[in-house]
């Protein structure tokens, strides 16, 4: 009985080490994804908020979105992005 229940828990094992290998190969070009695209350069931002590079170099202009500047360049977090999205968005309560 020690021998089936040895082989059981060494076939458990394997089966959940290919379940971790293969969930992981699934979503590690996500993971990456998500790593490295939530910074944007002003171009890649303006296309994410569907707005005209001019559009947005105004808005910057007029401290009206979160940016931050390295190396004389403007940057962009997704987050931040997505955060002032969600102030700009008009509910029906907001209406009145």
């Amino acid at each position: 009985m020690s021998k089936t229940s040895d082989f059981i828990e060494a076939l458990r094992a394997d089966i959940a080490s290919d379940l971790k290998a293969q969930i992981l190969a699934e979503l590690e070009p996500e993971i990456k994804r998500r790593l490295y695209s939530n910074i944007f350069d002003i171009e890649e931002a303006a296309k994410y908020l569907k707005v005209s590079v001019q559009t947005l170099r105004r808005m910057v202009h007029g401290a009206e979105i979160p940016y931050f500047r390295q190396r004389g360049q403007i940057y962009f977090r997704q987050i931040d992005l997505d955060v002032d999205i969600e102030n700009r968005i008009i509910r029906k309560d907001d209406r009145q």
